[in-house]
């Protein structure tokens, strides 16, 4: 008998087990075969039109149809220009969005077959009620070093703040900045501009180019300077919390070193045993008047964890040598601002990389007002406390011991020495 090799035999093997594949995988008919010969879907029964800010949301009942593949609606954001929006058969709703006033609009409305056929358009008419670029508030004041804009967004929409300088009042405006925000309401600081009056800008845009009216002022930034930080020193008072973990490379003096962009060293990484609330005590080194500071989350941690989320200044001329709070004043308190918003609930919600940056390299600005509980914030200090009432980790919760991570503090203001 003739003998067969191994190479054979694995050959042949090969060749049997493709030929099974093949011959298991043979379509006896697909099933999602277009047909182009079916004619185009019935319309689309409305049963209700919602209008809401800036555009509607339209409802209905959709055919019996197996070529259905969906509905498309068509209408103009701007006169000429034709947009669409479209929606799956899953689904028995479709919003129109994106119109910039509170005008009547028209919207065609059509079945979408698999094979691309459209039904005849059933024609809608929507009123938006007023777009959030018209909710919104805004308005804008001298602040320390420059111009503080404030805004209300009640629809938490996606919106740009367009802040410009006509430096030479010739009518010619030059763009300083572009906040963007999704949060309900806040604050944004434009800073390093001179002690002169010159005249501002303000408008709101949103992300289909709808703009608001634009606001105009004559504003003068008033003085400050930065509070230098090689007199810094850490006073170790008794019921502070100071002292880091692991190794000296998270030592609290890393918060004023000037470096922000490092995440295993320049950071002051504090203790997990240390209570929170918790509490450290700088000396600046200098008298002065603070009118703002920030601080910067370290890398990676950006509104996460260990990153103070709320937390109070405070400052003394003459601190007691015990720890106690005898001669110390409130100077503020705060909540880290987050350019996208946290959600309704209080939680985080998502972290955009706009949120990133402003945490970690700008830095988060905390500005010193009057308050109820706050009638001198720019009393003169020489020490200042700052005290971590809550951090991501933290907040909301009975935890009563917690670490705390502080990439930088800058402080503002004006030295009286």
């Amino acid at each position: 008998m003739k003998t067969i090799n191994n190479n054979t035999t694995v050959l042949f093997s090969s060749i049997l087990c493709l030929f099974l594949v093949w011959a298991g995988c043979k379509e006896e008919g697909r099933i999602d075969q277009i047909d182009e010969s079916a004619p185009a879907p019935q319309p689309v029964t409305v049963t209700k039109v919602e209008n809401i800010p800036g555009g509607a949301i339209i409802r209905y009942t959709l055919p019996s149809d197996e070529n259905l593949l969906g509905v498309k609606a068509e209408y103009e954001r701007i006169p000429g220009h034709t947009v669409k929006t479209e929606a799956s058969l899953y689904t028995d709703s479709l919003v129109i969005e994106g119109l910039g006033d509170t005008k009547p609009h028209e919207v065609r409305l059509y079945s979408v077959g698999r094979n691309g056929k459209t039904s005849d358009a059933i024609f809608i008419e929507v009123t938006p009620l007023d777009p959030p670029i018209m909710i919104a508030t805004k308005k804008m004041s001298a602040t320390f070093g420059g111009v503080k804009v404030e805004f209300t967004n009640e629809a938490r929409a996606n919106l740009a703040l367009v802040l410009m300088t006509d430096t030479l009042d010739t009518g010619e405006w030059i763009p300083l900045q572009t906040f963007y925000t999704k949060a309900p309401e806040g604050s944004f600081y434009r800073r390093g501009l001179g002690n002169k009056e010159q005249k501002f800008a303000l408008y709101i845009r949103d992300r289909w180019n709808h703009k608001s009216d634009t606001l105009v002022q004559m504003l003068t930034p008033v003085a400050e300077e930065e509070i230098p930080k090689n007199q810094f020193q850490n006073m170790k008072l008794p019921g502070d919390s100071w002292e880091y973990i692991q190794s000296a490379q998270y030592a609290i003096e890393g918060m004023w070193d000037g470096i922000t962009s490092n995440r295993t060293g320049n950071v002051y990484a504090g203790r997990t045993t240390e209570p929170m609330p918790q509490h450290f005590t700088i000396s600046l080194g200098h008298t002065v008047s603070i009118s703002r500071f920030k601080v910067h989350h370290r890398l990676g941690n950006e509104y996460t964890e260990q990153s103070p989320r709320t937390f109070e200044l405070w400052g003394s001329e003459l601190p007691p040598t015990d720890g106690s709070w005898e001669n110390w004043y409130l100077l503020g308190e705060f909540e880290a601002f987050k350019p996208s918003g946290y959600n309704e609930d209080g939680s985080v919600g998502t972290i955009t990389a706009e949120d990133k940056k402003y945490a970690q390299e700008e830095g988060i600005d905390c500005e010193l007002i009057v308050t109820d509980k706050v009638k001198d914030p720019h009393r003169p200090v020489k020490y200042i406390r700052f005290r971590t009432t809550s951090t991501y980790s933290t907040y909301g919760t009975d935890v009563t011991n917690g670490q705390i991570i502080i990439a930088e503090i800058t402080f503002w203001g004006q030295i009286h020495d």
